[in-house]
């Protein structure tokens, strides 16, 4: 399960990367169109590794429910999080919501902010490292 563990957290990293990489092509091209093609591109990208790591988290929560018949506030609040900021960004990668903005993917960058660094967080507890 660590092994699974670490996986995860790498490919949360390189998500991350990606999200960095995507704004670093939007801002840097000479075309919008282009930019905004390069941009999607690599979010989408980055989009899918979170998915992919998302399916261990889920498990892994769910061994600890079955484990100990509760769940910790910490799971529970870090889970519920990312089941939002995961479907807006599904709305934005699929671009299926029509009044899509800057302002909204910030607040989207936001949330994902958050959600990576309580995963953080939760990955420094769960490893008795805090």
């Amino acid at each position: 399960m660590s092994e699974l563990r670490v996986f995860s957290m790498i490919l949360q990293i390189v998500a991350l990367l990606l999200i960095v990489i995507g704004f670093i092509a939007l801002k840097k091209s000479t075309s919008m169109n282009e930019g905004i093609s390069k941009h999607g591109k690599i979010i989408n990208v980055g989009y899918s590794l979170a998915i992919i790591s998302v399916l261990y988290m889920a498990y892994s929560a769910y061994l600890s429910i079955i484990g100990t018949g509760s769940i910790l506030p910490l799971i529970l609040s870090h889970g519920s999080l990312g089941i939002i900021t995961l479907a807006l960004g599904a709305l934005f990668v699929t671009n299926r919501w029509s009044w899509k903005s800057k302002r909204y993917m910030r607040i989207e960058l936001v949330l994902w902010l958050a959600v990576f660094l309580g995963g953080i967080y939760l990955y420094l507890v769960i490893n008795n490292a805090i």
